[in-house]
This record gives structure tokens, sequence and C-alpha cells, in this order.
């Protein structure tokens, strides 16, 4: 467990903190982008759990390797799955479970890697999720100064993992510690469930009790398929932020105070907002414009 025990005197020592706190993610995140541009290797494979921060980890390895005079061409996992209207996408009218393998379209994405490997041109699908359905391809041609970075929780699956024949670099990143905050401990799933509450309210227009009800299956699916496979990954990155929970206590309450006592989370939602009686706030000012928390904050 990682323990943090911190008062600030005033707001120049929380600028510091944050200052601090992020030069050691932007550490953490230098060592694993050296392992993997060190590696060689034509293909990266970039998961973690929801709300872990794989958009920033995909930003950092991208701009790492274009330092090196190497492109990076970001495919999404996601755009392989079937459409709607197939029927291996829903069976006997259930409703679609988006992170099962079965939904994902494997022969096209072997194609995908096969041809990539072999210098040719790839086409890769174009999935639109309000639709439900493939609307068009990506046609693309590999150069020798180029990588692909798989991206999506499916790239720790093993069924997608042996359709790159072991010839990939596996990053993983999560909150890896649960954290004692001045004698107040958020569990590691806590503190991505708060991200994503924060994060779905303000980008997806979605209440706090419905993210509470996606999250049962949410974590149902990483217990099952991704912590699992996580180690099949060379590089682990640990994605928590020392200021975080500070930042987030304004956003997360206010999320937070809307689930009504009649709410079969009400409860839940008590227990959270309860962790962050009198803990200190930290500006969101003070936190850079390309921090990890503007992927659930939004962009300054």
């Amino acid at each position: 467990m990682k323990t943090i025990n911190i008062s600030f005197k005033n707001e120049q020592e929380k600028i510091d903190f944050v200052n601090k706190c992020e030069v050691d993610f932007e550490n953490r995140l230098q060592d694993a982008t050296n392992t993997i541009v060190n590696s060689g290797s034509l293909c990266i494979l970039l998961s973690g759990p929801t709300c872990s921060g794989k958009t920033t980890t995909a930003n950092k390895i991208i701009k790492d390797y274009h330092e090196i005079g190497k492109e990076v061409t970001v495919i999404s996992i996601d755009d392989f799955f079937y459409e709607r209207t197939d029927a291996r996408m829903v069976k006997d009218n259930e409703k679609i479970d988006y992170d099962s393998v079965d939904v994902l379209d494997l022969d096209l994405l072997r194609t995908c890697i096969e041809n990539a490997k072999a210098g040719n041109n790839i086409r890769v699908p174009i999935f639109d999720f309000v639709s439900q359905s493939r609307v068009g391809y990506n046609a693309h041609y590999i150069t020798e100064d180029e990588v692909l970075l798989f991206e999506g929780i499916q790239a720790v699956y093993p069924e997608v993992t042996s359709l790159f024949d072991h010839q990939f670099v596996g990053v993983f990143i999560n909150v890896n510690e649960d954290v004692c905050l001045n004698g107040t401990v958020f569990l590691r799933d806590e503190i991505r469930l708060i991200r994503r509450l924060v994060r779905d309210r303000k980008f997806r227009g979605a209440n706090a009790d419905f993210t509470f009800y996606l999250w049962e299956t949410v974590r149902e699916n990483e217990d099952k398929n991704i912590f699992p496979n996580k180690n099949i990954c060379r590089v682990q990155i640990d994605s928590f932020m020392g200021y975080e929970l500070f930042l987030i206590k304004p956003y997360i309450l206010e999320v937070l105070s809307e689930v009504l006592p009649s709410s079969k989370y009400y409860e839940q939602a008590k227990v959270l907002m309860a962790k962050f009686e009198g803990l200190d706030q930290i500006n969101y000012d003070y936190i850079p414009k390309n921090s990890l928390y503007t992927e659930f904050l939004g962009k300054k």
C-alpha cells in the first residue's frame, strides 16, 4: 500500500507538490518508453483497465518515437468489432457485451497484422458506436520507419496476443496500489471508479447511478479477462498521481451528491463521499495542460 501523509501551509506548497508528482510520473513514462523503443518491435500492444491512463501513455509513446525519427500509427482494437447486425454480436436478443472477445473480428485483425509484418498495405476498419456498424476502412501502407500501436483493453486477451505470434512488446497501465492518504484508505479500484464517475459525467453526460451500474460488469470483465493476463506485458506503468485525490475532490462530490436515497447505490456513494471529508483541495489551474488528468477533467 502506498502511504501519503501531507498537509499544505499555502498554495505554493500545493503547486510544488503537483510539480513533483508530475515529474515522478513523467520519469515512469520515460523509463517505459525507453524499454519500448529499445525493443525494436514493429507492434506495440497497449492495454489497461478503464480509466487507467491509456491515452496519455499512447501520446507519450508517439512523442518519443517521433523524436528518434519514427512514426507511430495507433490502431484501436475496438474498430474490429463485428457489426450490430452480425449474429455473432447478439445471441438470443441479449445485450451486446463489448468486453467479450466473441464480438471481435479476429480474422480481420489477423489479416491486418500479417500484412503489416509483410510490409503490405493494411485496411483498418472504422467502427461507429452510434450506428454500431462498420462505416468504412482506412487504407495504410507501412513504412520502414513506422511502428503500430494496438490499443484497447482487449490487447492482453490471449485470443488477441496469439495473433502476433509473440512478436510484440506489451504495455500495461493501471493504478497499481491501494493508497492510504492522511490516514484514509482508497482502494486502487475505487480510485479508478472515482476517475470514471467524473469522466463519464463530463464527457458522456452519464449520472453516477448509470456509471455505478456499468461498473459492476466492467469490474467483472477486468477480473476475468484483463488482470489475469497483464503479465504478458513487459512494461508495467503505475498511473496514480499523488495529488489526484486532492484535485478531484470537488468534482467527485458534485457527482455523488446527486445520488438519491432511493438509489441502490446511495450507500456506496455515501462511503466514497465520507472519504473526502477533511481533505484539502488542489486547484485545477495548478495542473499542466498535458497532465494525465486531462483525460478525466478535460483539456485546459
